[in-house]
């Protein structure tokens, strides 16, 4: 059964959108890598409710212009990363696309940026004295699917309306103006596509129903009492995730509602957890016990692979995302192990946070841990978020990390499948420059 389900992942990993999908997203690592690293700092060093900007009382002690110079620079690299990082993976896409073809990559990679942007246009905001104005949520990372499937499209343009031949290591000026010509037709049918495309998403029922449809899953998977609809709604959000169309910003739950100021009111005036009026809330199970590094328990997997891979390569990406992910800026392992769009993790990434929190509400139910109402800084190590919510809760902190290393031991299983077909899934012949001697 398990070497049926290899065979029929390695087969949809062969699929030409898939190995572009690899190719783009390893290309891409270092910049998701650079706005985690930001981003971290920022949330935690930088933010008023950051964890060590509390802890170390930074904001007493440090002068307030270095305060707002640093709080500046680290927020602005993180944004410039994270909400143009469609127009990088539009670009890139189109560029493998056509070098699977053998077709003119680098213009095929500078027609995806243009696509991307004619799409992302605001239409509705066009005005002779107005700056142009973008949908920036298709420039950024809760955008990445359609990203993909835009250079994707446009390096398959070029695969049919370019002109197939090998290009020599030259900036002559009349070489240059050749390969601009011949691109002139596939560059024409990208700009019509990408304007349809425009209307389409722009100006249809569509464009409101991506823009409200994720927020409303955590607000139910997250906000709610109900097990079954915190389940559901944590589901829908991981697949979101693993699709490439989740906010980068969402690193835990939306701790707020009736359910949960009830819960703190009550703890805070018996100055206990137990017994709180909703034991159940979602929002409280989710990031105290399904949150090891953002939705899909990527700390545990980054863990898994630091123990058993004996590949060098998610070793290495796994080394450098352990301390984002640890602090719950958890893209650049999105990306760089890769998470996004990889069947192989899809199955694991969705079970265990619902088996987690199935666990604890069982524990909860038979009295055998309190729930944990209270909040937290930005920035807490996930195993560590429910000894701080259940204000220093020893049995919820061992509970916790039991579960912990459950999830780090149900990893490996999968981690020794990606090192068996390493080469298979990340060595392409594609990825070599291509050039021949006139």
């Amino acid at each position: 059964m398990l070497r049926r389900l290899i065979k029929i992942i390695m087969k949809l990993n062969n699929c030409s959108f898939f190995r572009v999908v690899r190719q783009t997203l390893s290309m891409l690592f270092p910049f998701a890598l650079l706005g985690s690293f930001s981003q971290m700092i920022y949330r935690t060093f930088l933010s008023q409710d950051g964890l060590f900007y509390n802890v170390a009382y930074l904001g007493v002690w440090v002068p307030d212009w270095i305060m707002t110079i640093l709080q500046s620079a680290f927020i602005g690299v993180s944004k410039i990363t994270f909400n143009l990082f469609g127009i990088l993976v539009a670009y890139a896409a189109a560029k493998y696309t056509a070098r699977i073809y053998h077709r003119d990559s680098q213009l095929a990679g500078v027609t995806g940026i243009v696509a991307i942007l004619i799409i992302a246009f605001r239409y509705d905001h066009v005005s002779v004295d107005r700056a142009i104005a973008f949908n920036w949520r298709l420039l950024g990372t809760q955008s990445l699917l359609i990203a993909l499937i835009v250079g994707y499209v446009i390096g398959q343009i070029y695969h049919w309306l370019g002109i197939e031949r090998n290009f020599q290591k030259t900036n002559q000026i009349i070489s240059v103006r050749e390969r601009s010509l011949y691109a002139m037709k596939p560059l024409v049918a990208s700009v019509m596509l990408a304007i349809i495309f425009t209307y389409i998403l722009n100006f249809s029922w569509l464009s409101k129903v991506l823009r409200g449809v994720y927020s409303q899953m955590v607000t139910v998977g997250h906000n709610n009492q109900g097990i079954l609809l915190t389940i559901a709604g944590t589901t829908l959000v991981t697949i979101f995730d693993w699709l490439g169309l989740g906010n980068v910003a969402n690193s835990g739950a939306i701790l707020s509602g009736g359910p949960f100021a009830s819960n703190l009111s009550y703890a805070l005036r018996h100055g206990s957890a137990w017994h709180v009026p909703y034991p159940f809330f979602g929002g409280s199970l989710y990031n105290s016990f399904a949150n090891f590094g953002g939705n899909g328990l990527l700390l545990a997997l980054t863990i898994a692979i630091i123990i058993t891979s004996q590949s060098q390569g998610q070793h290495q990406v796994a080394r450098w995302t352990l301390l984002p992910t640890l602090f719950n800026s958890e893209y650049a392992a999105m990306i760089g192990l890769p998470i996004i769009m990889n069947p192989l993790y899809l199955l694991p990434i969705l079970i265990l946070p619902i088996v987690n929190i199935l666990i604890a509400t069982g524990a909860i139910a038979i009295h055998l841990i309190p729930l944990t109402p209270y909040p937290v800084l930005v920035g807490t190590p996930g195993p560590l978020i429910s000894f701080v919510a259940s204000n220093g809760n020893w049995w919820v902190l061992i509970f916790t990390l039991a579960l912990f290393i459950l999830d780090v031991w149900c990893f490996i299983p999968f981690v020794k499948i990606i090192d068996h077909f390493d080469k298979e899934l990340y060595l392409d012949s594609s990825e070599v420059d291509y050039y021949v001697q006139k």
